[in-house]
């Protein structure tokens, strides 16, 4: 699992008017390909009459963009670009022309294509998807207020199970699993049952 930079989840839409012509540009974190795709042709049904819908998506490995009847280089490649200067993952943009009677030139179209996709951008929350663990905790009553304790600020509490013991839900950054264990291990005296659920990516926020 390798760290990346996305937009959070729920698409955002952002609208100017340049020379008379509208554009609407619209962003969304995807996880494949086929999301991306989706995301697309939603767009065209929606936006049937506009004189173009352009887009970029990038997807770990897989890009692709289209000018959508622009002159070639003016539109796809520029909100293309702007996602990458961005550093930015797993995210699809379309932007979405209504042509206002007034040739913008190549220059003005690069320049629309590219502004309007960072105008949406700028508009997203951005979040880091980190390598995370979730590991799983089993301590007696005794023990719960200490540990607690010492996993504040360091570790995310995700669920708790109250029965004869106290079974306890945390997710971290892999690299802090040493410490974390370490941690656990010196608070309920070596008592504590930890177990690894499931290690993934997780749009970290530092809980400092």
């Amino acid at each position: 699992m390798k760290e990346y930079r996305t937009i959070a989840q729920g698409e955002v839409v952002v609208t100017k008017v340049i020379e008379k012509s509208k554009f609407i540009a619209a962003a969304l974190h995807v996880d494949t390909v086929e999301q991306a795709v989706e995301f697309v042709n939603a767009k065209k049904k929606k936006y049937f009459d506009a004189t173009h819908n352009c887009y970029a998506y990038i997807v770990g490995d897989k890009v692709k963009f289209s000018d959508d009847g622009e002159p070639q280089g003016t539109a796809g490649m520029p909100i293309l670009d702007c996602i990458k200067n961005n550093n930015l993952d797993f995210v699809c943009v379309v932007v979405t022309r209504y042509f206002g009677g007034i040739k913008l030139g190549a220059g003005g179209l690069v320049r629309a294509y590219s502004g309007s996709c960072a105008d949406a951008l700028h508009a997203c929350q951005v979040v880091t998807m980190l390598p995370c663990e979730r590991i799983q905790v089993v301590v007696d009553y005794s023990m719960l207020k200490v540990l607690r304790k010492a996993l504040l600020g360091i570790a995310l509490e995700t669920d708790v199970v109250y029965s004869d013991v106290v079974t306890l839900q945390y997710l971290f950054p892999a690299t802090l699993s040493t410490t974390i264990t370490n941690i656990v291990t010196e608070n309920t005296l070596g008592k504590g049952v930890l177990t690894t659920i499931e290690q993934l990516l997780y749009p970290w926020v530092d809980l400092q």
